[in-house]
């Protein structure tokens, strides 16, 4: 494990403003993964927000976009390179999703690429699981240990039409019946 790892894993010099109820903002694997390449990560755990969490249904389009934004303050010259969503956007119902594609926008740029897990069907029941990047060819996965959330299907017309800034690269359907998705920014 990494030093940058072992100083996540045990809270290191992070500020401490209420108790601790879990943490999982990046696997260590990931972390070890990405230490090899010159890059910034950064990790912005959107699962354990009270917005998508508890109030999802009761906010307005408007209102969860200027949430995602609050979450989305980098620096201002930051540009995402690659954009790990796992299956982040399952959790979202239409106007979340449509709010998060809004705030991830300004962060964007044409050689950004994301990846992540649809649901192909209404029948796919969600795992509640925390994805980590072994190698270039292996993914982690562990259960979290929060309560799952709603999920929300959306067939790939409606991700292409909603998550707007983006393009279908590439599509795999599982045998799970989830399918592994590679974008691409849309020009």
């Amino acid at each position: 494990m990494s030093s940058v790892a072992r100083k996540i894993k045990s809270g290191g010099d992070l500020p401490r403003t209420g108790p601790l109820k879990s943490r999982q903002p990046a696997l260590p694997e990931t972390v070890d993964f990405f230490s090899q390449y010159r890059c910034r990560l950064h990790f912005v755990d959107l699962m354990h927000e009270p917005f998508v969490r508890d109030q999802q249904a009761k906010l307005s389009e408007k209102e969860l976009r200027h949430a995602f934004e609050e979450q989305f303050r980098f620096a201002a010259d930051t540009r995402i390179d690659i954009c790990m969503f796992w299956d982040f956007l399952s959790y979202l119902d239409d106007p979340a999703l449509r709010a998060f594609n809004s705030a991830l926008r300004p962060w964007m740029h044409p050689g950004t690429r994301a990846h992540g897990f649809g649901m192909h069907h209404l029948a796919i029941r969600m795992e509640n699981i925390h994805y980590g990047v072994v190698d270039q060819n292996t993914l982690s996965t562990r259960e979290r240990r929060s309560s799952p959330l709603p999920s929300y299907p959306h067939s790939q017309i409606e991700m292409h039409e909603m998550m707007n800034c983006f393009d279908f690269e590439r599509g795999l359907l599982l045998p799970e019946g989830k399918l592994e998705m590679l974008l691409k920014m849309r020009r």
